[in-house]
């Protein structure tokens, strides 16, 4: 089954869904009772600014509130960029999340794309410096990438953000997985941030919390916030949606065991498939990119268990494939159903 995103199961029953890449330890408790008790003030308008949560989030990530721009989930937010920029000529890395190219193209922007290949296992690299000329605007960046997982190196990033300002070209970087990476901090964006960046990151994911959309971007200047908080509609995020950010925000165990927790259920999933002959690709995020026969979609779907087919990615073709990091049960039950597709 092809879908233009994970999640979407409303139309199927009983299916244990794969195909989205949400945090397996669920929504943090302080999280439910944070939004439970804000309902009583759905009947006030929420504050446009999300002042209290940029406070919140420019203490978490050490840069002034006046940088920061909530919006309604990165898609939401993705969309504000491009309104906000109007670029003519962008760049974008393939595979990697569709929305970027959607969003380019509702406005008329010439996109190229960067090719990842898979013999680099979608690696990206300084390869793409020689297409961040002058004459571009904007350019799309995802670490850790989706579907792929692959994290971009330090230097790489480094040096990508040096080009674009020396080019004054828009840099985008898509962080909303890197929570999910040990030692992520320290493969960030924000340790080369300067005035043309723009990261994006999100609560969707790492919070569990897709049904109340919450994203935000960091800039490296005043300037460019303000841009993008102008584009888009004036109440962009719900009073529930920013009670749930200020609450997460002040959960740092559950961080650490997410961590924790993916990485070894990652570890466990890749040896297991490729131990039945899959090629499946490195990853740091709680997903993996893998390649097999191209029925096997339908097969699983048929033992209950939805994964993502990732034929519609630019770059990739029929049989490649893409599952989220579920709880260890969950995952015991894809790996059963598994061997038995491939095994006939």
């Amino acid at each position: 089954m092809i879908q233009q995103h994970g999640g979407n199961i409303s139309h199927l029953e009983n299916i244990l869904d794969f195909s989205a890449n949400i945090n397996p330890l669920g929504i943090p408790e302080s999280v439910k009772r944070a939004v439970e008790a804000s309902v009583s003030e759905m009947d006030k308008y929420p504050d446009p600014y999300c002042s209290a949560l940029r406070e919140r989030l420019a203490a978490y990530e050490g840069i002034p509130a006046d940088n920061i721009v909530c919006g309604n989930g990165a898609d939401d937010l993705i969309f504000r960029i491009v309104h906000a920029f109007r670029p003519a000529r962008a760049i974008v890395t393939a595979p990697s999340f569709s929305e970027y190219s959607r969003a380019l193209a509702e406005t008329g922007c010439i996109t190229t794309e960067h090719i990842l290949s898979a013999e680099s296992g979608f690696e990206l690299t300084e390869g793409i410096l020689s297409q961040l000329t002058p004459d571009i605007d904007i350019c799309f960046i995802c670490s850790p990438n989706n579907p792929t997982g692959r994290t971009a190196a330090p230097d790489v990033l480094e040096k990508i953000a040096g080009k674009c300002l020396e080019n004054n070209i828009i840099l985008v970087c898509d962080e909303c997985f890197l929570g999910f990476v040990q030692n992520g901090e320290s493969l960030s964006l924000m340790r080369a941030l300067n005035e043309n960046c723009v990261i994006l990151k999100a609560f969707t994911k790492l919070f569990a919390v897709p049904g109340i959309r919450l994203g935000y971007v960091v800039c490296g200047s005043i300037s460019a916030a303000g841009r993008i908080r102008k584009s888009g509609q004036f109440w962009g995020v719900s009073s529930l949606a920013q009670t749930a950010g200020i609450a997460a925000l002040g959960e740092k165990d559950y961080l650490s065991r997410t961590v924790k927790y993916v990485a070894k259920e990652r570890e466990r999933l890749t040896a297991e498939m490729r131990s039945m002959g899959i090629r499946v690709f490195e990853s740091s995020a709680n997903f993996l990119l893998f390649r097999s026969c191209s029925d096997l979609g339908e097969r699983l779907l048929d033992e209950g268990i939805l994964i993502r087919d990732c034929r519609n990615f630019a770059g990739l073709s029929q049989g490649y494939y893409r599952i989220a990091v579920r709880t260890h049960e969950e995952n015991t039950v894809f790996l059963n159903a598994l061997r038995r597709c491939l095994n006939g």
